[in-house]
């Protein structure tokens, strides 16, 4: 795996207005970075800012403060025009393979739109060397070309998704949340797929998943995301096998295990309570109002993330 840094991100926040004075804190202060050719894992609750993270960082969102840095530039207050250029590198798979895709479009013009916006050929009828091996690419014909999205299976409206993210050969993919809605058979052909396109193009891959053995399977690392924040990060094993922050473990305990026998002996460790409103975040660690450790300090101060060792980091002040 290469050690060039693909993506940086530093102190990344995202506000969104709810109406009156209110405000929304979507994501507070989220930093990490991502090498060619690796996988980061996003892993949380639902409304833990995940989403808001990959969609900021393509600057679907505009960022409220803190920076983006995609191949050595920062791209955080980039207008539209400057920001081409950078698109053509950063591409997403979308979670609803049918919304994401134009209804009046056939799956043709689909996959050659990026390829006309970004100048790679000039004429729609120039794009077609390019999208019917790219079809082939992800398990479909050039038969398909001419057919709509409601057409296909969910599975198939997937792979038309990725076909279309992967015609322009980024740097950096965002997959958020790809194979959810999709059957278990047709997750794991999702997933091979990515994973060959990867090895042989060298792409990252920003992973959004609710799945955790899906996560630990595809990711080099993982992200624990918590009220939009990072509550720890690092290898994939590292976390799987060591997690620090409490959190963490209660994720970690509530995978399901397969056997009845194992699963009874297992020992219980799952999450309590509901995630607060993310308009009126708890003061200090914004777990602690589910956190069975709790100390007074966690009412009071909030945990930064420090080097438990191997890289591993923590937000947690049971670690100091």
């Amino acid at each position: 795996m290469s050690e060039q840094l693909i993506l940086e991100i530093n102190n990344l926040t995202k506000h969104f207005k709810a109406g009156g004075k209110q405000t929304v804190h979507a994501l507070d202060g989220v930093s990490f970075t991502l090498k060619k050719g690796e996988t980061l894992g996003l892993v949380g609750e639902s409304g833990c800012g995940k989403t808001t993270c990959a969609r900021t960082i393509i600057r679907m969102y505009e960022p409220t403060s803190g920076q983006i840095i995609m191949d050595g530039t920062d791209i955080t207050e980039l207008n539209q025009k400057q920001l081409k250029p950078f698109r053509k590198n950063m591409q997403m798979i979308f979670q609803d393979p049918y919304a994401s895709l134009n209804a009046r479009m056939t799956v043709r013009d689909i996959i050659a739109e990026p390829l006309l916006a970004h100048g790679v050929v000039k004429r729609k009828q120039d794009a077609n060397e390019y999208v019917y091996p790219m079809l082939e690419r992800v398990g479909l014909t050039r038969e398909h070309a001419s057919r709509y999205a409601h057409e296909f299976s969910g599975g198939q409206r997937q792979r038309v998704g990725i076909a279309r993210a992967l015609i322009l050969e980024p740097n950096l993919v965002v997959c958020d949340e790809p194979i959810s809605a999709l059957d278990v058979s047709i997750q794991a052909q999702v997933i091979n797929l990515l994973k060959d396109f990867q090895e042989e193009k060298g792409v990252s891959y920003l992973f959004i998943a609710h799945d955790l053995s899906m996560i630990r399977y595809v990711s080099d690392n993982v992200g624990v995301m918590y009220l939009g924040q990072l509550a720890e990060i690092g290898e994939t094993d590292e976390i799987y096998k060591n997690p620090l922050h409490p959190y963490t473990k209660g994720l970690l305990g509530s995978i399901p295990i397969a056997n009845p026998a194992l699963a009874r002996q297992k020992k219980k460790s799952s999450i309590e309570g509901d995630i607060p409103s993310p308009i009126k975040p708890p003061a200090g660690c914004r777990f602690h109002t589910r956190c069975p450790y709790m100390k007074e300090i966690c009412c009071e101060e909030t945990p930064k993330l420090k080097d438990a060792g191997n890289g591993h980091m923590v937000a947690c002040h049971l670690c100091d």
